[in-house]
């Protein structure tokens, strides 16, 4: 098992995080979760081609975590010598509600972007999956289970293969779903997007981050989405984590995971 840290931080860059995105490479599968603005970029440093992507994992679709969706699907329109596909192989893009009918308006309403789908065929080489609270997906020998979280429509994931689970919580406020979909999981991939006296919005702070790694007892907690205001202080997340007796790192972009 590899996760890969594409972007670990917000829409809003600082010199080492920018939007979300995570490559987890498991049981010879290679899953991309939140495809976010920079992810395909990021991808191609590694050698790392979007038709070698075997799922794709949508927690909700805010800009930072879904600019590089529609990039991903048309670049399958072509081989990896660039020239058109005579068959591209299928994507199976997972997401909460409502993802096919945003995609569909996105390629076929809006004239704009209408050529994806009269051109490209960007309708015939992706198959949509949506997953609601408690429901699981099996995909080539891995288990996914959906969660709702409080944070604009979004769902958390579990994924599960090779005797190793991974959970990622997308962007939400601390939730009682989330916490019990994590549950002594291996790696637990956590927002913490404000130090505790700036948190704004719909997300987590690292005293609630500490609070809610007490109750999951994950062998790691990998805190991600960060914005700015942490630049400098990544170390006040580590101290609250460690205070609640389960080990931490603060993800960075291109950060890497080998085992657990």
């Amino acid at each position: 098992m590899k996760l890969k840290v594409l972007g670990s931080g917000s829409i809003v860059p600082t010199p080492r995080r920018f939007a979300s995105g995570y490559l987890l490479e498991i049981s010879g599968r290679r899953i991309l979760i939140d495809p976010g603005p920079g992810a395909m970029e990021k991808l191609r440093r590694d050698y790392i081609m979007p038709q070698s992507l075997d799922l794709l994992l949508i927690t909700h679709f805010h800009l930072d975590h879904i600019a590089d969706f529609l990039p991903i699907v048309m670049s399958r329109a072509y081989g990896v010598d660039g020239k058109p596909a005579q068959k591209p192989a299928t994507l199976r893009a997972v997401g909460p509600k409502g993802l096919e009918k945003l995609y569909r308006r996105l390629v076929v309403e809006t004239e704009e972007f209408s050529y994806l789908s009269r051109v490209m065929g960007c309708l015939d080489y992706i198959e949509i999956v949506e997953m609601g609270d408690g429901e699981t997906l099996e995909h080539a020998g891995l288990v996914t289970k959906a969660s709702e979280v409080e944070h604009f429509n979004g769902i958390a994931y579990r994924i599960e293969g090779e005797g190793v689970s991974i959970t990622y919580s997308g962007d939400t406020v601390p939730d009682e779903r989330l916490v019990e979909l994590a549950k002594n999981c291996d790696i637990l991939i956590h927002e913490c997007s404000f130090p505790h006296e700036e948190l704004y919005g719909k997300h987590t702070s690292e005293t609630q981050l500490a609070e809610i790694a007490r109750k999951t007892r994950p062998k790691l907690v990998l805190a991600t989405h960060l914005y700015p205001s942490w630049e400098g202080m990544e170390e006040r997340i580590v101290r609250a984590v460690q205070a609640a007796g389960v080990s931490v790192k603060v993800a960075y972009d291109l950060m890497e995971i080998i085992e657990i």
